[in-house]
């Protein structure tokens, strides 16, 4: 037993002693693809294509990340940041040309769920108001954004533990109607979590079991109480960002850059805000 152990230990150690420093370069390779790309990236020729597309998906981010945070039950802010670090984790990490990083809806309502669970409005302890000195936001906003982020740290384990046990090669098992269905469902599941905010209500947070009938029955039972000023800016909004984003379809060979439309309604919306409501932002 004691020599089998001792042979064991041997060979392993003759393995060390046999790496080369191009087995330890070519490991490196595989575990960061930008040492791969980097080198051999041609600066003439893509650089200012790349520049473009970024700044494009820039602008295209910046709405989308604020809307995020306020599906993740976190301030706005915080979807910058989240739109933010991915992207430059992923040029380093990522071996997917066309995969999109960032935020992402059903993420965000994973962790909405949690937050407004573990703190929630009508059961905290601690005044909005009460400032935090961090970002001048309030306790109540720092403990939400402390909960997402717990939330996103152990997701991220579990994705590291799936990659270091290669189980990415399990998606092969899941079917075409399966897939359709789980981002059917998602988007459902999306679309109900802001028709609050689409007819301007004040609802309490409904999840769990049916929670999906719940939300739709307590709009009907409270249907008195939709504002038609934020219905109707929500039609309009709806109407305009479907349009643009066809003739941004239709003409995309003919148009160098596409128009940003959604953050140009944030933007507009909120100039309107400022000029009507000076007093909110003092």
């Amino acid at each position: 037993m004691a020599g089998a152990k001792r042979r064991k230990k041997s060979a392993v150690w003759r393995k060390i002693h046999a790496l080369r420093c191009e087995d330890i370069k070519l490991w490196c390779v595989r575990r960061l693809p930008i040492l791969k790309w980097a080198p051999s990236y041609n600066l003439k020729e893509n650089l200012i294509p790349d520049t473009v597309s970024g700044m494009m998906l820039a602008v295209q981010q910046v709405p989308q990340g604020l809307a995020f945070a306020v599906l993740s039950s976190v301030h706005p802010v915080f979807g910058l940041y989240g739109s933010l670090f991915p992207v430059i984790i992923y040029a380093v990490f990522g071996m997917g040309r066309h995969v999109a990083t960032g935020t992402f809806a059903l993420t965000s309502l994973i962790s909405a769920n949690a937050v407004e669970r573990l703190v929630s409005p009508a059961s905290n302890n601690f005044t909005t108001s009460n400032n935090s000195g961090v970002l001048g936001l309030s306790e109540f906003e720092m403990q939400r954004i402390g909960v997402a982020a717990a939330v996103s740290f152990l997701g991220g384990i579990i994705q590291v533990a799936m990659f270091v046990l290669h189980l990415g090669s399990a998606t092969f098992l899941l079917t075409e109607p399966v897939i359709s269905a789980m981002t059917t469902g998602a988007a459902t599941h999306v679309v109900t979590s802001q028709v609050k905010y689409l007819l301007g209500m004040k609802m309490p947070y409904i999840s769990g079991p049916l929670g999906f009938f719940y939300i739709y029955a307590y709009i009907f039972e409270n249907i008195k109480s939709v504002q038609l000023e934020a219905l109707l800016l929500s039609l309009v909004s709806l109407v305009v960002l479907v349009l643009v984003k066809e003739l941004n379809e239709k003409f995309k060979r003919k148009i160098k850059v596409v128009l940003p439309i959604d953050l140009i309604l944030v933007s507009m919306k909120s100039s309107i805000r400022l000029l009507a409501f000076p007093s909110l932002f003092n």
